[in-house]
């Protein structure tokens, strides 16, 4: 009985733990660089933008949805097959959740700007049209690989082909 009531209170007083940790004065520079949005950089001159692609917010949140649906069946497996405690069982699957959850958060924060001479990303990294090897559609997802190494992504598009389709038209206007 001391047992189950000590997982209990874990499980009740981690989230406010972390809480506390999380909105104390000492993290705040680190609250900041998270709101902060950084700038995507200047335009070259005679450069001018095509468009503006951002994720859809829906299709993150569902995204969202199936991190957390599978990482409660993958828990309810883990008591069903190990006969593991509801605790033991989420605590080794949490890093992995936590860490989709954080990428897919960034992820509704990302952008790119298409422009007439590249692709620049809300980080500042740019893909000139140019060097466009390949346009890779998955579908909620969009890749975009250049020479060598270099590759963009964006995730989270309600119409990743309908977004291919305008990125292959600006290159073939161009080419």
């Amino acid at each position: 009985m001391r047992a189950a009531l000590s997982a209990d209170a874990a499980l009740f007083l981690t989230p406010l733990v972390l809480l506390v940790l999380a909105f104390s004065p000492a993290m705040a520079p680190i609250r900041r660089a998270f709101l902060e949005r950084p700038s995507t950089g200047a335009l070259q001159p005679g450069e001018s933008v095509l468009a503006e692609v951002r994720p859809d917010r829906q299709v993150l949140g569902t995204l969202a949805l199936s991190v957390l649906g599978a990482t409660v069946a993958a828990a309810l497996a883990g008591q069903w097959v190990l006969g593991a405690a509801p605790l033991v069982s989420y605590l080794p699957l949490a890093p992995f959740a936590t860490a989709a959850l954080v990428r897919l958060s960034i992820c509704a924060r990302c952008r790119w700007l298409v422009t007439d001479r590249r692709v620049i990303t809300e980080l500042g990294a740019s893909l000139p049209l140019a060097d466009i090897g390949r346009i890779a559609v998955a579908p909620a997802r969009l890749q975009l690989d250049g020479q060598g190494t270099q590759s963009l992504r964006l995730t989270g598009l309600a119409d990743a082909a309908a977004t291919a389709r305008m990125i292959r038209a600006h290159l073939a206007r161009n080419r």
